[in-house]
């Protein structure tokens, strides 16, 4: 006994499937760089006690050059043993220790973005983790970028329906894969 079934083309809507893009290029407003102090000292405190003098110091210059402390954000602090492995393949012997502290700056005016470089590394951060570009207010941008996808995807359907033969209908579904 054989039920008929339809057809699975039948079942399934037509559908042109494609990816838009959308960019929009403006200059940043604000930096992020990661800087941080890092000291070495015989005893675990003594590299403490240097590296919170060192951190206490580069604050100071940031809040000095205008970085609001809602800007300032410790991201990492740690403390380890410095070993000497010796010559002779023996036990390792700790020599001292190492302590590092870093923070997350935000730069809000790019104006002053290298001469507070220059200021904090005089008044104690010898650590730059890092620096990256980017918006305060990124969402109008966002969206732009957003329009200009669809639109493009839009213009990518209507030339494959014309190419073959079909007029479009509604969009059936949109996703994001990703925004940078």
């Amino acid at each position: 006994l054989m039920l008929g079934l339809p057809a699975f083309a039948e079942t399934m809507p037509a559908t042109i499937s494609v990816t838009g893009e959308g960019k929009v290029e403006i200059a940043p407003d604000m930096a992020v760089l990661n800087l941080g102090v890092m000291t070495e000292a015989d005893s675990a405190a003594a590299a403490l006690k240097a590296n919170s003098e060192g951190i206490a110091g580069a604050l100071a210059r940031l809040k000095s050059a205008g970085i609001e402390d809602r800007d300032l954000q410790t991201s990492g602090l740690s403390l380890n043993p410095r070993y000497d492995y010796g010559s002779s393949g023996g036990d390792a012997k700790i020599t001292g220790y190492v302590a590092s502290n870093m923070v997350t700056v935000r730069v809000r005016d790019l104006s002053v973005l290298g001469q507070t470089l220059d200021a904090v590394v005089t008044d104690g951060a010898n650590t730059l983790g890092g620096l990256s570009f980017g918006l305060q207010e990124p969402d109008a941008t966002t969206d732009e970028a957003r329009r200009r996808a669809v639109a493009d995807a839009a213009h990518k359907a209507a030339l494959y329906a014309e190419a073959a033969g079909v007029k479009l209908g509604r969009i059936m579904s949109i996703s994001e894969q990703g925004n940078y």
